[in-house]
């Protein structure tokens, strides 16, 4: 989170994005109220949204936090309180973030709900910072990094641009043509390209049409080398994941699917199973399984076209509000920053992707953090951006006050 020095802003993506497209995704406006809470116009309808998962499973543990917030922001007080108790009976540990709630601000119930929650919040070391990228308006949200030099590339929503740095913290542009806003960012090593997925929102002002777009770099050079997109409003490419063969998965948070860009292809294919994803966003492979995470947790998705199918984790672990997702042969290293206070997770898979076997909080509650949102392995460490400010990068805008240079982190794990 944010020093504590620094008021708490309302964070638009780890909660109001994910809420707002699980409602869409539903398809209405409401569903039944979770346990403790009466049915009542102000239910959310994000339990509706976890299609796909298999009857009588009760979806993720992590969903009643969304409920809450969905309740509390429709006037339904009591609604969100009650589901706020339902997770503080099963023994919420991610925290509350007290900007989800401004609605219920002062009320008792909810100041003990929160003491509660962040006694049970792991204490956990804090990552050494990696690098510090000095441009305080950078506004980061992706970052790769090369496993043959441990070189990290970085991309900025703001200024269009994705940043290099060296092993040892210096930074040099590599690409700044060609790319609008820039999310999720892979490196290729096999092939020498840079995957970007980059976004531009409609302005009538300078004539910029809604676009997004795939984007290969040379690793090297900069050099633009591939091109797909999509345009008009209503999609927006923005993780990605590289198979073996050169295919890229790239998710689209706003338009809920997952695409396919075939090597030497051209177009984007639809690959999402035929799911309507809510507010997809990190994605990996691990060990050759495509693992796809949304609003309403953490999915297996097939390569074949077959139906995506959701992942159970431990018992009270929830796996809603992954943003970064990263893959080591079956150990996958999230930052959630979707639900309660942002943390960094280790998952544990069982063979051929079946569950999450286990799970570990590696970092939490970090002072120098603002928004962290994804992050890359190298060998021994995941390095991750702390800082992203993207609650300050809003319809092209930059919140002037309380900017600070990129701060990226090297965790071990």
């Amino acid at each position: 989170m944010a020093p504590a020095a620094r008021p708490t802003p309302a964070r638009p993506f780890p909660i109001a994005l994910l809420a707002a497209a699980a409602v869409a995704a539903a398809g209405c406006r409401h569903a039944p109220a979770a346990r403790g809470a009466a049915a009542s116009p102000a239910a959310p309808a994000l339990g509706a949204a976890a299609g796909g998962a298999a009857p009588g499973d009760p979806g993720d543990p992590g969903l009643p936090y969304l409920r809450a917030w969905l309740a509390a922001r429709e006037g339904d007080a009591d609604g969100a309180l009650a589901l706020l108790r339902s997770l503080d009976e099963a023994g919420w540990s991610n925290g509350m973030d007290p900007a989800d709630f401004p609605e219920l601000a002062g009320r008792p119930e909810l100041e003990a709900l929160a003491a509660r929650f962040a006694a049970r919040v792991p204490r956990t070391p804090q990552a050494p910072l990696a690098a510090t990228l000095s441009d305080p308006g950078l506004v980061a949200e992706g970052i790769a990094a090369d496993p043959r030099d441990g070189a990290l590339y970085v991309g900025s929503m703001r200024l269009r641009k994705i940043v290099r740095v060296d092993p040892g913290g210096s930074a040099r542009d590599l690409v700044t043509d060609g790319v609008d806003q820039v999310l999720g960012i892979k490196v290729d090593a096999a092939r020498g390209l840079l995957w970007a997925a980059s976004l531009a929102r409609a302005d009538a002002a300078t004539g910029t049409p809604a676009r997004t777009r795939l984007l290969a770099f040379d690793l090297a050079t900069g050099a633009a080398r591939r091109s797909a997109g999509l345009d008009g409003p209503g999609h927006m490419l923005n993780d990605l994941a590289v198979a073996e063969d050169g295919t890229v998965y790239v998710t689209d948070s706003e338009g809920g699917e997952v695409w396919r860009l075939d090597p030497g292809a051209a177009a984007l294919v639809a690959a999402g199973g035929g799911r309507r994803w809510v507010y997809a966003n990190g994605i990996a492979f691990a060990e050759g399984r495509l693992l796809v995470a949304d609003a309403t947790g953490l999915w297996d998705l097939p390569r074949d076209g077959g139906a995506p199918r959701r992942l159970r984790g431990p018992a009270r672990f929830p796996l809603t509000g992954i943003d970064g997702l990263a893959a080591a042969g079956r150990t996958l290293v999230a930052v959630q920053n979707g639900a309660g206070l942002p943390r960094i997770v280790r998952l544990e898979l069982e063979p051929g992707a079946a569950a999450v076997r286990a799970a570990e909080v590696l970092e939490t509650a970090n002072p120098g953090w603002h928004v962290p949102t994804t992050g890359a392995l190298l060998p021994g460490a995941f390095v991750y951006i702390g800082n992203s400010h993207v609650d300050g990068w809003k319809d092209g805008k930059l919140a002037p006050a309380g900017m600070e240079p990129t701060r990226i982190y090297r965790l071990p794990w």
